[in-house]
């Protein structure tokens, strides 16, 4: 009987010193030049305030309590976490190799596996958020992201999409039947106008956070009444649909009937821009670098010239400037799957090199990886931007970014999502002092 009040008393005082916090940790970051995402714009000589996950002030002059750390960037440019919209990391693909090969070769875990290490890198890279869209078996990106939020792994935060709807055959054409288990794993096969309503109240069952729709895929375009469906469903359920898009006819098609974004759009015309700029439909260009490109060639077995490599990507580029034009939202997104032994997150960035070599200033292609891209995932108050209240997701670029973008956007020496640096390629003292 006595045992019982000590029990009392010892469980009591331990569920009150567990119950205690640690305490938030709070950095004064001072930044020689700040990506200002709101307004598309560089400023010198400005400080951030971090405490715990949330920034608490930006400007010239902040007032930082005693007991903040300084980490002082002086030479050094401080942007938010950078956001890929277009992500597929449960998923790699061998160059020249046919797209269900992944699949053949590697189990759930295998891929899972694989899909830590690539969330990692995107991470270490600056990405702070990503937008999954896909390829990831049966609801595999939201068992990652689930994972990344207990903080049993490191990555970035997630969105994710669950299997890709799509007309018979998904991306996987010319199957046989016995390997129909390999287009159900990773694609929700559309029937009817009927089965697509259904697909996405099962989606939204699931817990996903936006339906992916392939339009068309190398031989077949979606019925119109089951794509309709889809957008109508969706957005009853107040969930956005972004459809992969490639040609004229898809494109128009996906346009017609609602939907919010479109992927690739390699073939844009200008009647389908002039659409998507009065609806206010996004666009999501997976383009790529021409050194990036030209590293794949030899890695594919394909012999191609310099010439004709800067012929493709001059039509990609001109369709981009077009669409900037006509006041379309872009938003950066890599589509980055191939595997071309460089790690993920590094791959990823070359989307945003593919869209300054096309000539859009660095400020504007910040802006399709943080604001715009926040955007589009009704987030754009809590990441994408640095202000009070927002994520304390921040990259620090080595050197001026602003000036030197191709050569300083691969040179991080910090990343920090949450309040948490994840990313240091610096021993800590070299930057960290006490504030006095």
């Amino acid at each position: 009987m006595k045992i019982i009040p000590f029990l009392s008393v010892f469980l009591t005082y331990s569920l009150l010193t567990f119950a205690q916090k640690a305490p938030e940790k709070i950095y004064l970051i001072k930044a020689g030049k700040f990506y200002d995402s709101q307004k598309a714009t560089f400023l010198k000589d400005q400080q951030i305030l971090v405490k715990g996950d949330k920034i608490v002030e930006v400007g010239p002059n902040v007032n930082a309590p005693k007991e903040a750390h300084v980490l002082n960037f002086s030479d050094c440019t401080v942007t938010p976490g950078l956001i890929d919209a277009h992500t597929h990391l449960l998923f790699s693909q061998k160059p020249n190799a046919p797209l269900h090969t992944d699949l053949w070769e590697n189990s759930d875990v295998d891929r899972a596996l694989r899909a830590v290490a690539f969330a990692k890198s995107y991470l270490e890279s600056g990405f702070t958020t990503i937008r999954d869209v896909g390829n990831s078996g049966q609801y595999l990106d939201d068992q990652l992201d689930k994972a990344i939020r207990a903080n049993h792994v490191v990555g970035p935060r997630m969105y994710v999409s669950g299997p890709i709807l799509s007309p018979a055959s998904g991306q996987f054409s010319r199957l046989g039947t016995q390997n129909q288990r390999l287009i159900d794993q990773d694609y929700r096969v559309i029937k009817n106008a009927d089965d697509a309503r259904l697909a996405v109240e099962e989606h939204i069952g699931y817990g996903v956070d936006f339906i992916k729709v392939v339009v068309n895929n190398d031989r077949i375009v979606m019925d119109t009444d089951a794509l309709k469906t889809i957008v109508q469903t969706a957005h009853r359920n107040h969930y956005q649909v972004t459809a992969h898009a490639t040609h004229e006819q898809s494109i128009l098609e996906a346009i017609d009937a609602g939907v919010d974004g479109i992927e690739h759009g390699y073939f844009l015309s200008d009647s389908a821009l002039t659409l998507m700029s009065k609806k206010g439909i996004y666009l999501v260009p997976t383009d790529i670098s021409f050194d990036t490109y030209k590293r794949s060639v030899p890695i594919s077995g394909y012999t191609v010239s310099d010439e004709e490599i800067r012929s493709q990507l001059t039509a990609l580029q001109e369709r981009l400037r077009k669409a900037i034009k006509k006041g379309i939202p872009i938003v950066a997104g890599s589509d980055a799957y191939l595997d071309l032994n460089i790690p993920r997150g590094e791959y990823a960035k070359d989307v945003l090199v593919a869209y300054y070599e096309s000539g859009v200033s660095p400020a504007d292609v910040m802006a399709f990886a943080t604001r715009n891209a926040a955007k589009i995932l009704w987030a754009e108050n809590r990441i994408g931007v640095v202000k009070k209240d927002s994520y304390a997701d921040l990259v620090v670029f080595q050197g001026d970014l602003e000036k030197d973008f191709k050569k300083v956007f691969y040179n991080i020496r910090l990343v920090m999502k949450g309040g948490t640096v994840y990313s240091n390629n610096k021993p800590e003292d070299t930057f960290l002092t006490k504030a006095r």
